[in-house]
């Protein structure tokens, strides 16, 4: 009975702090604007890396790559290259711009803000937005690779085909996201969307025409 009255009490406990947590994340985002950029980072850079790997899959195509694992390897090599970029960007930029936000407005209330809670929340906005920007081009970039795991059981055109599919259908996705936001026609913004990642192969294409 006693040990069931003191779990009871734990996860009571736990649950207060995760409330609290929830609570304090909800005002961080009220004063640093925090799922507006978010949201602008995932578009923007997930547009980014969803076009990155279609240029890897064009070039290893054009190139006559067939072993699986060099498309994974190339691929994953740049997909690296493309969140630590993203990362470092945001953070030191968002760093700056909020540091500057808050001596601004130190200079103007004539107060120290170090310490306080506006404070905090613009450096917990620079953390999670460095997150978004390096993620979204991860995320997106590596799902078109996806099918190349599979390399050693589908044929590697196959593998090709699949993840050009894959990479049109997150642009579209993107597109609808991207409608959805600005409420416009969502198929005109997914269309779009398809159209970019259209011109991204027929350039590379002449890349080799060109070769």
């Amino acid at each position: 009975m006693v040990v069931e009255e003191d779990q009871r009490s734990r996860m009571k406990k736990i649950k207060n702090n995760f409330l609290t947590y929830i609570e304090l994340i909800k005002t961080y985002n009220r004063i640093a604007n925090i799922t507006t950029i978010v949201r602008r980072y995932f578009a923007i850079n997930g547009f980014d890396g969803v076009i990155t790997s279609i240029g890897i899959l064009v070039g290893n195509f054009i190139i006559g790559i067939r072993e699986h694992r060099h498309v994974i390897i190339a691929g994953v090599a740049i997909i690296i290259s493309l969140g630590v970029s993203g990362v470092w960007s945001a953070y030191n930029s968002e760093t700056a711009e909020r540091k500057r936000e808050i001596d601004d407005l130190e200079e103007s209330t004539l107060h120290d803000l170090d310490k306080t809670i506006i404070s905090r929340a613009q450096k917990f906005a620079a953390l999670v937005l460095a997150s978004a920007n390096g993620l979204s081009p991860i995320v997106t970039a590596f799902i078109p690779l996806t099918p190349f795991l599979f390399g050693k059981y589908i044929p590697i055109d196959i593998c090709y085909y699949s993840g050009f599919a894959l990479a049109f259908l997150i642009l579209f996705g993107i597109g609808l996201f991207l409608g959805k936001i600005s409420r416009t026609n969502l198929l005109i913004s997914g269309v779009k969307m398809l159209i970019a990642g259209g011109f991204c192969i027929i350039l590379s294409l002449l890349l080799k025409l060109i070769g």
